[in-house]
């Protein structure tokens, strides 16, 4: 453009001489100023024009620079947008799913998406049986997919390329994979039909639990040795959101398990509890039956002993009072067939009575369990109680035998009962402690516990004790303490039993503490309810039901 300017410049200077030459010679001064000056401004204009030009073309090839690197840095803006895509479709993935293969699916799709790979494939590790295997891929044929699907590689057989990639610490780029020395890498690349492919181990938690692979055969564009740090990240997440689903489909399969054993264990317990209701109401039938068995045979058996007993009294009396003092005394005989006559008769009075005493107390347990006996509610004095039961024992302590000791705090408030049911506990702790005393003393005493909401009775001897493992067994029915066989204790077996029950009944508790050679101390607590600011006075009761 400059050359036209100047060509153009010349040819307009020569125009205007031109013409002033032919305008007469007073135009020729002119024409010669015009002439001389004509050619240095084209000069001028000339490098003015080229400086321009100059300029202009710095500037284009500037622009094209800038261009070209706005280009390239709008490249490496799509392959970092394509990687954030990746990364993110992979987070969503690991965490809008935990099912394993659809993870894997939607991995490698992410994988194949957005990043410039054409194919991928993944293939994870069994520990068991020590293998690379469970294969997926994405953008190969169907045959392909079967053959990956099938693929299994012993982790020990380290001449396999993908072996290699799995005990690798990072990335590797195979190059002339279908050159490999060892055939199987050669068949293998056949079978994916690419000479080169990008891999990286699956790593979780400083274990690797798989290997991916990636390449460009369908695009043919080659693989990248800088792809690597990418693909590694890549597959670190893709390792994580595998170890996630791999720990739920544990936890499922725990959860799964501990239902099944929740559904057995209840199934079990209903069928246990349906047991033990059978065997409930065959136990309540079996006692029932029981109950009004002993019933009857306690009625039956008590009519006819009451009679054997008195008829013994009467017939023992009669003998001591009309036959023997009117028999001659003197014949060795005859005196020890009257003396063993008399033992005799005091030995059934003594049976009978025994006998009459089991009776009753079987009657009187037969009607607690049964809800059928009567029970008085009135307020007891303790100390009436107390002196009542040990009046009525008072023939037991007659002769050698142990002292009989009382001690009744004053003013105890008087607790709502039955009181012949309670003297009945009393003498019958006075009794068992009597039958194991026979020397010392039996201490019966009576005090407010602390605090004030019951009263605390005690009998306590100072006999043979009883073991601790034998604690328990005197409460139950028919259960003694010792050896009933060599021991030959005296009673029923049933008076403990009974008492606690009583005692339960008024709301209390009945107890025992002792050890062997130590005595024993049998104590029972009655509630009472005194009124609030007030104290009793020794006669005087608050009740309270």
């Amino acid at each position: 453009m400059d050359r036209r300017a100047v060509a153009l410049g010349v040819l307009g200077s020569a125009l205007v001489l031109a013409y002033l030459v032919g305008r007469g010679p007073a135009w020729e001064s002119l024409a010669v100023v015009l002439a001389a000056l004509l050619p240095a401004g084209l000069v001028l204009y000339g490098g003015a024009a080229r400086g321009r030009a100059n300029a202009l073309r710095q500037a284009q090839q500037a622009t094209e620079q800038a261009f070209r690197r706005s280009e390239r840095a709008n490249l490496d803006l799509q392959e970092r947008l394509a990687e954030l895509m990746t990364l993110n479709e992979l987070a969503a993935a690991a965490g809008s799913t935990l099912d394993r293969d659809e993870l894997l699916d939607r991995s490698l799709e992410a994988v194949t998406r957005h990043l410039r790979f054409d194919r991928a494939l993944l293939l994870l590790s069994d520990d068991e049986r020590g293998v690379l295997g469970s294969g997926r891929s994405i953008g190969g044929s169907d045959e392909m997919r079967a053959l990956i699907a099938d693929l299994e590689l012993p982790l020990d057989a380290q001449v396999s390329q993908l072996v290699q990639l799995y005990h690798s610490d990072g990335p590797l780029l195979f190059r002339d994979a279908d050159h490999d020395p060892d055939e199987r890498n050669r068949a293998f690349a056949q079978m994916m039909e690419v000479s080169s492919f990008l891999g990286t181990p699956l790593v979780s938690k400083g274990r690797p639990i798989g290997i991916l692979a990636v390449d460009n055969r369908i695009s043919g564009r080659d693989v990248r040795p800088g792809d690597g740090p990418l693909l590694y990240t890549v597959g670190s997440l893709i390792a994580a959101a595998i170890e996630n689903a791999r720990l739920y489909e544990e936890v499922e399969a725990q959860k799964e398990a501990l239902e099944q054993r929740v559904v057995e264990r209840t199934a079990a317990l209903a069928s246990a509890i349906e047991e033990a209701q059978a065997a409930r109401v065959a136990a309540e039938a079996a006692s029932a039956s029981k109950s009004a068995f002993l019933s009857s045979v306690s009625h039956e058996l008590r009519t006819p002993l009451t009679s054997v007993v008195g008829f013994s009294r009467l017939i023992r009396r009669r003998l001591d009072e009309v036959v023997f003092p009117s028999v001659p005394v003197g014949e060795p005989k005859r005196d020890r067939a009257m003396r063993q006559v008399s033992e005799n008769l005091a030995i059934i009075v003594e049976e009978g009575e025994r006998l009459t005493a089991l009776i009753n107390d079987t009657l009187d347990l037969a009607k607690i369990e049964a809800g059928r006996m009567e029970w008085r509610r009135e307020p007891v004095g303790v100390a009436e109680v107390i002196a009542r039961a040990t009046s009525a024992t008072a023939s037991l302590l007659s002769g050698v035998g142990p002292e009989m000791v009382v001690t009744v705090e004053p003013g105890l408030p008087s607790p709502i009962g039955d009181r012949d049911r309670l003297i009945q506990v009393v003498i019958n702790l006075i009794s068992n402690a009597v039958k194991f005393t026979p020397a010392g003393t039996i201490t019966c005493a009576a005090r407010l516990e602390a605090g004030g909401g019951a009263v605390l009775v005690s009998v306590a001897d100072t006999g043979a004790g009883i073991a601790p493992e034998d604690h328990a067994r005197v409460f139950e029915q028919f259960g003694q303490a010792g050896d009933t066989l060599t021991d030959r204790p005296r009673g029923t077996g049933l008076g403990l039993a009974i008492c606690r029950e009583i005692v339960e009944h008024h709301g209390g508790r009945l107890w025992l503490e002792s050890a062997v050679g130590l005595g024993a101390t049998f104590m029972f607590t009655l509630p009472v309810a005194v009124t609030a600011g007030a104290t009793p006075e020794p006669g005087e009761v608050n009740l309270h039901e």
